[in-house]
């Protein structure tokens, strides 16, 4: 895996790994993970309206299972979400052998600096703050597909 650093450090955006650190193949896939199903939908809109494929699922638990089989280059997270949470999802994406160097994107309203870090610890490549500026989400992921 690669190292982690500290890439960039605005008020709303925070990444750790260098964006090379992943090679898509193909169209390149993202999954979303949201509990809240039209949030979910209107950001998979936005990725395939921009040459990306993407996924939606409601629940971490169930993510697992989906990032195992379809196995994307890029899992954008929210957070806080009921029963298992998105830090949760992370540490388990990041132990798993076929999901470790997936790119995590996190998506909160937890924007404190003790937030951020454990956003890190718990593996996340990238934190971004909500409400979730499309544009930067679409930076970080063109960014990596383009290298």
């Amino acid at each position: 895996m690669a190292h982690r650093v500290y890439f960039d450090s605005t008020d709303d955006f925070i990444m750790w790994r260098p964006i090379d650190a992943i090679n898509p193949v193909s169209t390149p896939r993202v999954l979303v993970v949201d509990d809240y199903p039209v949030g979910a939908d209107a950001l998979q809109l936005l990725l395939e309206q921009n040459g990306f494929e993407a996924r939606t699922v409601n629940d971490a638990r169930l993510a697992c299972a989906v990032a195992e089989e379809w196995l994307p280059f890029a899992v954008v997270v929210d957070v806080a979400m009921p029963g298992m949470t998105g830090l949760e999802l992370a540490r388990r994406l990041r132990a798993g052998a076929l999901t470790c160097e997936m790119l995590l994107v996190a998506f909160t309203a937890r924007t404190s600096q003790a937030d951020r870090t454990r956003a890190l610890e718990a593996g996340f490549d990238v934190h971004c703050a909500k409400p979730l500026t499309p544009s930067r989400l679409l930076t970080v992921l063109a960014s990596v597909v383009s290298r």
